[in-house]
């Protein structure tokens, strides 16, 4: 192999391989966590609000994207590379913390549901600072005439990795413990940190802190931290309809952190299924509805535009909950369910998930773009938490007092999203912010 193919900046193969495995290894904890370890749980006995509360620890730590990019701007080590040592340290640390999950508590113990639930929360700091340095290496390297295939094929490779990490690791569980499954994910994301080692950005870098290079990197951005960049979002922010889309980024994902625990519990306890039955099914038939609905949404955006696309993927989504919810009477027939639950809400929230960050990236006009699309991915996150903690908030309630009141509840919580996507308009022209000096 030619030198001049060795490195990231000139080595198309290895940067779309290293960036693919990169969203591999965020993917496949997080389906362990929150499908094959959410189902074990709860067939050990634990109400929808326990395994609740892992989902809203695991999802916590990905609002923190936001303060993470202006520090791998701010601190870097450019000899080593203006990625690579960020994404190194993450990688390590992500490794390191889900050895945690490796515990000899009983599954019935409440105290291992609280213990779980900080190991991914640490795990998933981690995780998240992984996400940013990889996106700013890809924002980085990549051409203009791959930047969309790559995007793509990053996010498949995240869902893959969720569909190994729930489907793959809960049959790994069943079979050998969850040791061995827990072990079989360190290597992977040991494998892939080999790989980020060996595998600098540029020619004449170093490998490693200790061997000869210097700084090769030709990118001159102001360097302005964290200060800086919050005044300039908040004049990014100053428009109606940039501040009203921060609303909806935090109110669409709300019902399927709802979702999440609630159809786990109804699976597993309600209609007897194991967990590795469970985890499975959403492994492969979910993440076929979602990579189909994300497809479809992408599609769809560019015929007849982001906001309708997204408008029509509420109410889709909707629909299907609130019309689950009034048929209680059928979730026994054996096709119902699974029809209703799994392929058509998963793929019908994927399709207004992908239509709502072509929003997000159309509404980004300013020159604080980057940061504010990062902020409605943290608020999209928020959402999720803010979901699945109101499940745990609300056990014991009068309302919902059943599985089919959650649902209800799940199907009417876009209405807000709804009226908020009515009350703005993003085809409009808004004034471009210039950025001022500090």
């Amino acid at each position: 192999m030619s030198s001049s193919t060795k490195y990231l900046s000139t080595s198309r193969l290895r940067r779309t391989l290293l960036l693919c495995l990169l969203y591999f290894c965020q993917g496949l904890p997080w389906g362990f966590a929150t499908v094959a370890l959410l189902a074990m749980l709860s067939q050990a006995g634990h109400p929808k609000s326990a395994t609740a509360a892992v989902v809203a620890f695991a999802i916590l730590p990905w609002t923190f994207k936001f303060f993470w990019a202006p520090m791998i701007d701010s601190i870097r080590m450019p000899s080593l590379g203006v990625r690579r040592p960020w994404i190194i340290i993450a990688q390590i640390c992500m490794a390191l913390t889900l050895l945690g999950a490796i515990t000899s508590g009983r599954l019935e113990s409440s105290q291992t549901v609280s213990y779980f639930a900080w190991v991914f929360f640490i795990h998933n700091c981690f995780a998240s600072l992984q996400d940013v340095a990889t996106d700013a290496l890809a924002i980085d390297l990549l051409e203009d005439n791959e930047r969309g295939r790559l995007n793509g094929m990053m996010w498949g490779s995240k869902l893959f990795g969720i569909a190994i990490g729930g489907a793959g690791m809960a049959t790994v569980t069943d079979s050998l413990g969850i040791q061995t499954a827990v072990i079989m994910q360190v290597g992977v994301l040991v494998t892939v940190l080999l790989l980020v080692i060996k595998w600098r950005e540029r020619e004449g870098e170093r490998l490693l802190p200790w061997t000869p290079g210097s700084s090769q990197s030709d990118i001159n951005k102001t360097t302005t931290g964290f200060i800086v960049t919050a005044r300039e979002l908040l004049r990014a922010l100053s428009t109606r309809t940039t501040a009203l889309l921060v609303l909806v980024a935090l109110s669409i994902p709300i019902c399927e952190g709802l979702y999440d625990p609630v159809t786990t519990e109804f699976f597993v306890q309600h209609l007897g299924w194991t967990a590795t039955q469970y985890a499975q099914t959403q492994g492969t038939i979910g993440v076929t509805a979602e990579v189909t609905g994300a497809l479809l949404g992408g599609f769809l955006c560019d015929r007849f535009g982001q906001r309708r696309v997204a408008v029509t993927g509420i109410l889709l989504f909707m629909s299907t909950l609130l019309v689950f919810s009034w048929t209680s009477s059928a979730w026994d027939q054996p096709w119902y369910p699974h029809v209703m639950l799994i392929p058509l809400f998963r793929g019908f929230f994927a399709m207004t998930t992908v239509s709502m960050f072509a929003l997000y990236m159309k509404v980004s006009w300013t020159t604080a773009a980057a940061s504010q699309f990062t902020l409605y991915m943290a608020m999209n996150n928020l959402g999720y938490f803010l979901g699945a903690t109101l499940v745990t908030s609300l056990e014991g309630a009068s309302f919902p007092s059943s599985l089919a009141d959650y649902y209800f509840l799940g199907g009417l919580l876009p209405i807000i999203s709804l009226v908020l996507l009515f009350t703005f308009s993003p085809e409009s022209k808004q004034p471009e912010l210039q950025v001022r000096p500090a």
